[in-house]
């Protein structure tokens, strides 16, 4: 099983990023400098509007925040959303947790100044929305059980992961498995670089090596750097050397269904003295898991009201992944709504780029209505 995230099979699948954005930046408490771009509501808005805040996949490696998911645009600021993005540190230089860090700084920093880009008698600070995919619906996901102080009124969890310790390299029922590389030892990698060259970066940890944007998968593959630079409006995703590497370190996972990356370039398992001490990380990276702990022992707070979308045929994450959240946030009490695709892949939502798409009425539209009546009542 793989956690990466593949991109279109095609060049004309990487669609061009909606114009109308200003980019800002911040200089995060580690001293990163971490990005988010703006799109304002579209038509403008009269009075404070919500925003939705989206966090972009890649399997904590690849992707960049440049350009949100083909729906979201068409979907949320045509009904008085502002559209915001934002990235975090990628692995292998920053580990799972630290990403977690990045997504919650981010959200306090654009609560204490998106008034200040917007408007502040166009935006309501207060009422904002997670919106991730894959890694990045992971990642929201998690984040709605450490945002306290200034809940987001909904989440949106696109074929994102959410147990970790249900994936054979980490079950807990198979404890040999925890530690070894995977059990089938995939062919030598052909491309640019090495096996050993890709090994090394998934332990590398040198601070200057570190990225907060990087191509996803293939895409320097399908498309000339220049055209790319246009569709995402950026020259930050040139094909120095080390953007480079990141892809193929990303491919490389992906294809291969590498769990050893996972645990090294993702995890850090060398900084983890024990195994206990390890699988306890693991439990505490897994939203489902931390929830079912809380629920359990009677400590659970109100968590926000989340949406699933997600396709039966995805193989990189499993549809159980959302089966499973979903329920238990039912048992607990909160509102959710889920909207499964059959047969569908990863990334399937890529196809619906606009409401004149067939199936957007099925699919899209019970997401968009769910957000609507948590996050645009006062």
């Amino acid at each position: 099983m793989s956690t990466s995230t593949p991109t279109p099979s095609d060049a004309d699948s990487l669609f061009n990023v909606p114009q109308g954005f200003t980019d800002h930046s911040f200089r995060s408490k580690n001293g990163t400098e971490l990005s988010v771009r703006v799109w304002p509501a579209d038509p403008p808005v009269e009075g404070p509007a919500p925003f939705v805040l989206w966090t972009h996949g890649g399997g904590w490696l690849g992707g960049s925040h440049f350009n949100p998911l083909p729906w979201m645009a068409p979907g949320f600021r045509s009904r008085g959303y502002h559209l915001v993005s934002h990235n975090y540190r990628l692995a292998p230089q920053a580990r799972i947790d630290e990403q977690l860090s990045d997504c919650l700084e981010s959200v306090a920093w654009l609560h204490s100044n998106l008034g200040s880009i917007l408007g502040r008698d166009k935006v309501d600070v207060d009422r904002y929305v997670l919106v991730g995919e894959s890694a990045g619906g992971h990642l929201v996901t998690l984040m709605g059980v450490h945002l306290t102080e200034h809940p987001p009124r909904a989440i949106v969890d696109v074929y994102g992961l959410t147990d970790f310790m249900s994936l054979p390299a980490f079950c807990p029922e198979v404890p040999f498995n925890r530690w070894v590389p995977d059990a089938e030892n995939p062919p030598p990698w052909k491309g640019e670089f090495s096996d050993e060259e890709l090994d090394s970066m998934l332990l590398d940890r040198n601070p200057e090596n570190l990225l907060t944007d990087a191509c996803a998968w293939n895409e320097l593959e399908l498309i000339h750097e220049d055209e790319l630079a246009k569709r995402w409006a950026t020259d930050k995703l040139r094909p120095t050397r080390r953007i480079r590497l990141q892809a193929e370190l990303h491919m490389r996972r992906s294809l291969n269904s590498d769990m050893e990356g996972l645990r090294k370039g993702v995890f850090h398992k060398e900084e983890f003295a024990t195994i206990d001490e390890f699988v306890d990380f693991l439990r505490k990276m897994s939203p489902l898991r931390v929830l079912q702990d809380k629920f359990e022992k009677g400590t659970a707070r109100q968590y926000p009201p989340t949406a699933f979308l997600h396709g039966s045929g995805d193989d990189t994450v499993l549809i159980d992944h959302s089966y499973r959240m979903a329920e238990l946030l039912k048992k607990m009490g909160v509102p959710v709504v889920e909207s499964y695709e059959d047969n569908e892949p990863h990334v399937f939502d890529f196809k619906y780029t606009g409401p004149n798409v067939a199936g957007w009425n099925i699919y899209i539209q019970p997401v968009l209505d769910f957000v609507d009546k948590y996050a645009l009542s006062h």
